[in-house]
C-alpha cells in the first residue's frame, strides 16, 4: 500500500480509527491495573481451539507481481518473529471490552515493550474470497549478468518482494469478515513465539472502558 500525499487548499480532516478490543473481564482489569497485555502470534491463530475462529492461513503470503518484462508468484509463510493484537471495528456491548482511542500511540507504547522490535503496521483487514494479493509492480525482474553483483542485487529483490507481502497479512477470507477486524502487527528480532506477554502501563492512557 503506498502513503498518500494530500495538499488541499481548503480544511479537511481524517478522522482515526477508535476500535475495539474483547477479552476475558479478569484479562481487562489486569490491563487496567499495570497493563498487563498478551500479543499472540500467527502460528497460535493457525491453531485456535475455536475452529470458527481459526484461520490456516493466517501469516501466509500469496502473491503476484505483473512487472514490466513479467510476472512472478510467491507462497510462502512468515519465518519472522511477529505478534499480532487483534480488535474489531464493531461494538457488541454484551463482550467484556474496551475500546483503542489512539491507535498509533497505543502501537507505539507497545512496541517499547517487545525485544528486539524491528517495526510494524496496523489496518483494517480486507475480506475476498480470493485471498491472493495481486499487484503491478515498476521494477523489472532483471537479474545482474555479472556474479559479483549477483548478492546484492538478491538481497535488494527480498526487500522489495519483503515491502510488497506486507498487505497479504491485511487481506482474510470472507467467511470471517463478521470480525470486521482491525490489526497490529509488530514484527521483532528474536524466536518465534506463540505469544508474548507484557506489561504496558503507558499504554492504557489510549484505551477507555465501556
Amino acid at each position: 500500500m503506498s502513503a498518500i500525499a494530500v495538499a488541499f487548499a481548503r480544511a479537511w480532516s481524517v478522522r482515526p480509527p477508535i476500535v475495539v478490543r474483547s477479552m476475558g473481564a479478569e484479562y481487562i482489569d489486569a490491563f487496567f491495573h499495570d497493563g498487563s497485555l498478551r500479543l499472540s502470534s500467527f502460528e497460535s491463530f493457525r491453531n485456535h481451539p475455536d475452529e470458527a475462529r481459526r484461520d490456516s492461513q493466517e501469516g501466509w503470503a500469496a502473491l503476484e507481481i505483473r512487472e514490466p518484462n513479467g510476472r512472478f508468484s510467491i507462497l510462502g509463510a512468515n519465518a519472522q518473529e511477529t505478534y499480532v493484537l487483534c480488535a474489531a471495528t464493531v461494538e457488541d456491548v454484551a463482550l467484556p471490552s474496551f475500546r483503542i482511542t489512539n491507535t498509533v500511540a497505543f502501537a507505539d507504547s507497545v512496541s517499547r515493550q517487545i525485544p528486539g522490535f524491528l517495526g510494524g503496521f496496523e489496518g483494517h483487514c480486507v475480506y475476498r474470497e480470493d485471498t491472493v494479493v495481486r499487484k503491478v509492480g515498476t521494477r523489472p525482474i532483471q537479474p545482474p549478468e555479472d556474479a559479483a553483483q549477483a548478492e546484492t542485487w538478491a538481497k535488494e529483490q527480498d526487500a522489495y518482494v519483503g515491502a510488497q507481502t506486507t498487505d497479504a497479512f491485511f487481506v482474510k477470507h470472507r467467511r470471517f469478515q463478521r470480525e470486521a477486524e482491525y490489526r497490529f502487527i509488530w514484527f521483532a528480532e528474536g524466536p518465534r513465539r506463540d505469544y508474548l506477554n507484557i506489561k504496558c502501563p503507558s499504554a492504557v492512557q489510549f484505551c477507555e472502558r465501556f
